[in-house]
């Protein structure tokens, strides 16, 4: 009796798994630097919050230290916090003529 159970269980869990994706679509943001935060690693642009820039990456493989006044275009997409919050998410980052994947938009 257990086993039919558990098998519905494991069924249920993942026909839930297939409702629960979400179609998400990347997004640009561009526009000027207005402030940056390491704690977590936002930058915000014409007023807008990226999440999930990867500054070290940055300054270590491609010599790019953002600073605020600088021009800037993201590819973002929207993510679904533990909390239950919604961010935009940095995926693609292009700094004067130079473009950086920072990882992959769903």
């Amino acid at each position: 009796m257990k086993n039919p159970i558990k098998k519905l269980f494991v069924m249920l869990a993942i026909g839930m798994s297939f409702v629960a994706v979400q179609s998400v679509s990347a997004e640009t943001v561009e526009g000027t630097i207005d402030a940056i935060s390491t704690r977590p690693n936002v930058v915000v642009v014409n007023g807008i919050e990226v999440y999930g820039v990867k500054f070290n990456y940055l300054a270590n493989q491609f010599d790019i230290v953002l600073t605020v006044d600088q021009d800037v275009s993201f590819e973002v997409y929207e993510w679904e916090c533990s909390a239950g919050t919604t961010v935009l998410k940095a995926c693609e980052i292009t700094v004067a003529d130079e473009t950086v994947a920072l990882r992959t938009c769903p």
